[in-house]
């Protein structure tokens, strides 16, 4: 009798080690993925741009040429410059 309640001691520690190392599936596992099509989707201005063969739609000549202009005008003046500090620790730094 001890050796058969030693040995369902056994059985049961071994079962709930097995069972808890088990993958349980999480909330990630369910929803994997679905930032990254959803931002997919989100950035897709024409998302029948392989159906329809048309020329594409966007914004009127004026209007991008004021876009573009202002992104120009944009990388004439220098960028401000900024200071920088460094904090060694233990006398080693990197170069």
């Amino acid at each position: 009798m001890k050796n058969l309640c030693g040995f369902t001691t056994l059985i049961i520690i071994w079962l709930g080690l097995g069972l808890g190392c088990t993958k349980q599936p999480t909330r990630v596992d369910a929803f994997y993925g679905t930032a990254y099509e959803l931002a997919k989707v989100t950035q897709i201005s024409n998302l029948d741009a392989g159906i329809h063969t048309g020329p594409p739609t966007g914004l009127e000549g004026p209007v991008a040429a004021k876009v573009i202009d202002r992104y120009q005008k944009g990388f004439e003046a220098p960028a401000a410059k900024t200071e920088s500090y460094s904090i060694t620790v233990g006398g080693m730094t990197k170069k």
